[in-house]
């Protein structure tokens, strides 16, 4: 009787009120049923686990991220309990950190992802989440006060999750919401956008090329409306693609509020839903109907590399070559797509038939990347609204390294849920306080790393490999940022024939970093070996290279120059050893005898690291060529008073 009574307990039977957070909606009530039955097991008192949760169905993080967290929440007494929800992702190694440090986690995987080995081996619990039941339909609309009726049943089991969150707003009356989804059904499954919310291209950053191609398309669709081009002269089909997370879907968004056209949402997945090769054509052609109605519009076409390529070969390809035939005459074939600007994206461009990527379909592509620093704080500013203060800045810019667009507008929501739990003005604290912890470094600590990074950048510069383009080091230390604490960038010419001599430079340049720390402390430190991208690291494989795969070495022989397969060579062979040992050695006390001659600008290099944590390459160039050691002619040495 005693769990019984708890679990009720736990169950947010009880009505939610305006400024209770997280505030229990219909549709989260929902998700919530399916979640508590899917961890059953786990459904008790401060249990701690890690859960991935397989959502067989239309899986709207939105939603289940709030469902998760009140189910959560209902097993934990402390008051400000923040748990870790996140969507599943291999190649995200920072929310498995943070999901380590916390006494539950649930993870999210859609119906498509495959989960590799490292899910497994983390998570406690993997468990399906089956879409709603009739029974926790009936559960909901009881729990609303709304009149539990089959009509009322079926809408909430075929409605879309999406739907459902845009009904069952907080602000409203659960029998309003109902009463409005009565009113307007899923008339198709088309989404139409006729006035984009959002950013701006204006407003968008870290998009590069793609960004000047939108603005090029938004001023030839105004000299295409006031009549004074054709539609042939309009660049009307783009491939974009990049990894999950990356902005795709919000390009499209301010390519069309910039635009001034209507946007409509397609994705291949979705006329794939539809069912047979048949449903499937007409769902596609439905998708396209549509941006012809709206014309000009922007139709943008979601998942396209799910095609896949005719060449393959498998059970499916009947469908799927039929299907690329549909898409491929509604791009192009005998009715031209007049007034239709086709916006595809995909993750995997290689995995896409060639002749849908050739010119006068999707002819040109564009890569989507994750954001760089600028962009990062660009869209932190979007999302919050907030300008960090410098400290704060640095340690966002470090700790979101890797993070997407989306990352950051969940970083935000957290951020602003943390304020509103406090009862505070939300500010930048809140921001930096959902970051991982980041402990400032310690000044002998700084120092060094900063006497590191003037030793790279002064070899560079004296050496004259490519251009030192800056000089940074960081003030904390971020968990799970690779223990990068500095660095140095360069600008190399595309285009190098390089010689050993050049590899021997870039060896140099590797090895000064270690080469400073010697000079100044005696002895260098172990941060520049261990990880596949550390210095000595770095250095190992080139020099090998440099033996043994390009034929620059003692002989024109060379090996298979596969990273594996030299390492392989070089654990085998002593004679090879003690060659890649002899290059090593020799840049070495090269960049030790630069670093001895620039001594002075070590120093102030390193001093001003400290201070600014940033220098330009202009900057760095200055201040050794203000410590030049004049160099004067003994054949011009002035003559005494006296001679």
């Amino acid at each position: 009787m005693t769990r019984r009574s708890d679990k009720r307990f736990r169950c947010p039977w009880k009505l939610s009120k305006p400024n209770d957070d997280p505030y229990v909606t219909l549709p989260v009530f929902l998700a919530y049923c399916g979640i508590a039955a899917a961890l059953r097991r786990w459904n008790r008192k401060n249990s701690k686990f890690i859960a991935i949760l397989r959502v067989q169905h239309d899986c709207y993080l939105p939603i289940y991220s709030q469902a998760a967290e009140v189910f959560l929440m209902g097993l934990w007494e402390e008051r400000d309990y923040n748990p870790c929800i996140s969507a599943w992702d291999e190649k995200r190694h920072r929310d498995q950190l943070v999901a380590l440090n916390k006494d539950q986690a649930i993870f999210f995987a859609g119906p498509d992802r495959e989960l590799d080995t490292e899910a497994w081996l983390l998570a406690d619990v993997v468990v399906s989440v089956a879409p709603p039941t009739r029974r926790q339909a009936e559960a909901a609309l009881r729990r609303f006060g709304i009149p539990v009726t089959d009509r009322d049943v079926e809408i909430l089991l075929s409605e879309t999750w999406s739907r459902l969150h845009q009904a069952f707003q907080t602000r409203r009356q659960p029998v309003s919401a109902m009463e409005r989804l009565r009113q307007y059904p899923r008339a198709s499954t088309i989404a139409v956008n006729k006035d984009p919310e959002g950013p701006s291209l204006d407003e968008m950053h870290g998009f590069g090329t793609l960004l000047e191609w939108g603005h090029d398309l938004a001023i030839d669709l105004a000299h295409y409306k006031a009549g004074r081009i054709q539609w042939e002269e309009v660049d009307s089909g783009v491939l974009i693609y990049g990894p999950p997370g990356s902005g795709k879907t919000m390009f499209a968004g301010a390519l069309a509020k910039t635009c001034g056209v209507p946007l409509i949402y397609g994705s291949v997945s979705a006329w794939q839903m539809a069912g047979s090769l048949d449903d499937h054509l007409k769902a596609m052609r439905a998708s396209f109907d549509e941006a012809k109605a709206q014309a000009p519009a922007i139709l943008f076409v979601d998942e396209v590399d799910t095609f896949g390529d005719r060449g393959a070969t498998d059970r499916n390809r009947g469908y799927m070559r039929g299907a690329i035939a549909g898409f491929l005459e509604l791009l192009d074939g005998f009715n031209r797509r007049k007034g239709v600007i086709v916006v595809s994206a995909c993750n995997n461009p290689e995995h896409l038939d060639p002749a849908i990527r050739r010119p006068g379909r999707l002819g040109q592509h564009f890569e989507v990347t994750l954001p760089d620093e600028n962009a990062r704080r660009s869209i932190l500013k979007y999302h919050s609204g907030i300008d960090l203060d410098p400290n704060q800045a640095e340690q966002f810019t470090l700790a979101t390294e890797g993070y997407s667009g989306a990352d950051i507008g969940q970083l935000v929501r957290f951020a602003k849920r943390s304020a509103r739990r406090r009862r505070e003005d939300f500010a930048g604290a809140h921001i930096v306080g959902e970051l991982p912890p980041a402990p400032e470094l310690p000044a002998d600590y700084l120092r060094s790393v900063a006497v590191h990074e003037a030793g790279h950048a002064i070899v560079a510069v004296e050496l004259g490999f490519g251009e030192l383009v800056s000089v940074k080091i960081a003030s904390y230390a971020i968990p799970g940022n690779g223990n990068q604490v500095g660095g140095a960038i360069y600008a190399m010419p595309r285009h190098m024939r390089r010689t050993r001599a050049a590899y021997l430079d870039d060896i140099a340049v590797m090895l000064g970093g270690i080469a400073a720390e010697t000079v100044v402390f005696d002895a260098f430190f172990d941060g520049a070996a261990g990880s596949h991208t550390a210095d000595l690291n770095t250095v190992t494989r080139t020099a090998t290279l440099l033996e043994a795969g390009l034929g620059m070495g003692h002989t024109l022989m060379v090996a298979d120059n596969a990273t594996n397969r030299l390492e392989v060579l070089r654990a085998s062979d002593p004679e090879l050893r003690k060659r890649v040992h002899e290059v090593i050695a020799n840049e070495f006390e090269r960049a030790k005898d630069v670093i001895r001659n620039r001594r002075p600008a070590v120093d102030e290099i390193a001093a001003r690291l400290i201070q600014t944590k940033s220098l330009s390459g202009d900057e760095v160039r200055e201040i050794i060529e203000r410590h030049r050691r004049p160099t004067v002619s003994l054949a011009k040495l002035p003559r005494s008073m006296g001679a």
